[in-house]
């Protein structure tokens, strides 16, 4: 919770999000120097109660917002896949997703069993790495998370259990496909549960990408949509990784003993659904190995890969994710937390909240 320190980092990191200069800040709070505040943000002279206020003031933030502890104002930094999502649109679901976030972590302390390491993971991967080297460490990763032949039935829980990247799967506007988050001590992945599975899953797996290459090759704040032709490295990069991670070559080479087996939109159809994948994806994939001509690529009919040929599970993920509601329901059981204060944090009426618990086979711990 807040301490003198954490004030001081707030302050510091509203004014930054603000974009005020240092100067205007010092003056609106009746400084005579802008050393004076200098000082206070370098923790060499302690922030006064009526310098705080005036700050806010200026800064146009309440106090309870500036002390709310599930804010993660100038702690979180995101990277959102998106395709045309208005600016606004954007702004609005990162506050709010900012407080489910902050939420998940203050419970993940409080109440994970896992001793966790104060290193965040990352791979070997620099700007420089070719797309040679980023599959093969890809693909080192589904064998060493013992990730089966299917990857992405078990990547979100070895992932977990191994690096602590959580993901949470949300309802977002429709623009918006996911992103990952990097908090000081753990990284979340977010996920759109009602766009297709295979889509999702290839999503994910990007975000991983991110979260585990951060340092060498910060992602942008807003991932564009763009086409095969102007899209930059990094993200080719991601997509590299996501495609090996999920379609290594030796669990794609188990389906392909036969040499002169043939190879059109139904075999692709049921290979991609049963890796987890689009057919888009399985088909570029096999055109990578080497699987599939160029040739034999032109002749297929896209409209017949749509849905996977209409083969893909239709379910949706269930809201946030078993750990995350495991966590909930002990913090409402224990009296942690009230349960207004979770439903007001996550925005949700408690009939909702209470839905959420009986999805997951379980008694909401309170009386509607």
């Amino acid at each position: 919770m807040f301490n003198k320190d954490s004030m001081v980092e707030r302050l510091i990191a509203y004014r930054e999000l603000r974009d005020v200069k240092q100067g205007d800040l010092a003056t609106a709070m009746g400084f005579k120097a802008h050393q004076t505040l200098s000082a206070i943000e370098k923790f060499e002279r302690a922030l006064k109660p009526e310098e705080l206020l005036k700050a806010l003031e200026y800064l146009k933030v309440n106090f309870e917002e500036f002390v709310d502890p599930y804010s993660l104002v100038g702690e979180a930094v995101y990277s959102w896949r998106q395709t045309n999502s208005p600016q606004n649109t954007l702004d609005s679901f990162e506050a709010d997703t900012n407080r489910v976030v902050a939420l998940y972590r203050d419970l993940h302390k409080k109440f994970s069993t896992k001793k966790q390491s104060v290193l965040l993971p990352k791979l070997p991967i620099k700007k420089s790495s070719s797309y040679a080297e980023v599959e093969r460490i890809a693909q080192s990763l589904a064998s060493e998370l013992e990730l089966g032949d299917y990857p992405a039935e078990r990547l979100e829980k070895q992932l977990f259990e191994k690096f602590n990247i959580a993901t949470l799967y949300l309802d977002m506007p429709s623009s918006i496909s996911g992103a990952a988050t990097k908090l000081n001590d753990m990284f979340v992945i977010l996920a759109n549960r009602n766009e297709v599975s295979g889509r999702r899953n290839f999503d994910i797996a990007h975000e991983k990408f991110h979260c585990l290459t951060w340092d060498a090759i910060p992602p942008a704040h807003i991932e564009k949509a763009y086409t095969s032709a102007n899209r930059p490295y990094e993200e080719k990069l991601a997509d590299t990784f996501a495609s090996a991670l999920l379609m290594p070559k030796e669990k794609i080479d188990k389906h392909f003993s036969d040499s002169s087996k043939l190879i059109d939109e139904e075999s692709i159809n049921v290979l991609a659904t049963k890796f987890g994948v689009s057919s888009q994806a399985m088909k570029w994939r096999l055109k990578g190995l080497k699987k599939i001509a160029p040739k034999d690529i032109q002749k297929l009919d896209d409209s017949l890969l749509i849905n996977n040929g209409n083969l893909a599970s239709s379910s949706k993920p269930k809201l946030f994710n078993e750990q995350f509601v495991e966590y909930l329901y002990k913090a409402i059981d224990t009296g942690y937390l009230s349960v207004r204060k979770i439903s007001s944090t996550l925005k949700m009426p408690l009939e909702d909240l209470s839905e959420i618990f009986n999805d997951y086979g379980k008694v909401a711990p309170f009386d509607l």
